[in-house]
């Protein structure tokens, strides 16, 4: 199986091996997703564009309308219910950076219904426009994030492929909240769980750094 848990096994790190990791065993799993995240101008791309990778999906799901005829006979974009789906998972890890993450999205929701006026309610033109978008933000996020500021160094390939292969999407859609944590980890907000974190990522990354020293033949920090 691809994933965090794959990268542990083969750079044999031991920090938190034995301990309680929390829920979807995210402060191992974060420590992890730090190790390829350094470079700050990859941090602020990663605290960013994650916002339009949410936005696109909402405006895939916006044209999809679902009542609830026990409560009310308004209906209801399943786009609102993702996203309150998507911060109740995010608020199981933490509720202050599930805030954090989807704050902006919901400031940016009426874009959904001024895109959707705007293409005459075609379905299809926001299933493509949405699309392109997500595709875009996750191409700025790779492609400079990870292959020009980290010199190479992604995680992107082991996520990806742990999504499919469990068919569990759950440790894909919680990584902006790493981001966000560790930018609030760096104001002092929760130093103990910080430590175990940053342990975490002080292990992995110089094995990193030196595997790919080793390949590419240029010295990265």
């Amino acid at each position: 199986m691809r994933g965090y848990l794959n990268i542990a096994k083969n750079y044999n790190l031991s920090i938190g091996a034995s301990e309680k990791m929390g829920l979807f065993d995210w402060k191992r799993r974060m420590g992890i997703h730090l190790a390829f995240h350094r470079d700050p101008m990859n941090i602020f791309l990663h605290s960013v564009f994650p916002i339009l990778n949410a936005l696109a999906i909402l405006m895939m799901c916006y044209p999809l309308f679902i009542k609830f005829p026990l409560l009310t006979e308004q209906s209801f974009s399943v786009a609102l219910l993702v996203l309150l789906a998507s911060f109740i998972l995010y608020a199981l890890v933490d509720v202050l950076a599930a805030a954090l993450v989807c704050g902006p999205v919901l400031l940016l929701y009426p874009i959904c219904q001024f895109s959707f006026i705007y293409f005459d309610q075609s379905s299809m033109a926001m299933l493509g426009s949405g699309a392109g978008l997500f595709l875009f933000a996750l191409w700025v996020q790779v492609g400079i994030g990870h292959r020009i500021c980290e010199s190479g160094l992604g995680d992107e390939i082991e996520n990806i492929a742990e999504m499919f292969e469990s068919k569990n999407p759950i440790h894909f859609i919680i990584l902006p909240v790493y981001t966000i944590l560790d930018l609030l980890f760096m104001m002092g907000y929760r130093k103990q769980q910080a430590s175990i974190v940053w342990k975490i990522m002080n292990e992995l990354r110089p094995k990193l750094v030196k595997e790919l020293n080793e390949v590419s033949g240029i010295k990265i920090s």
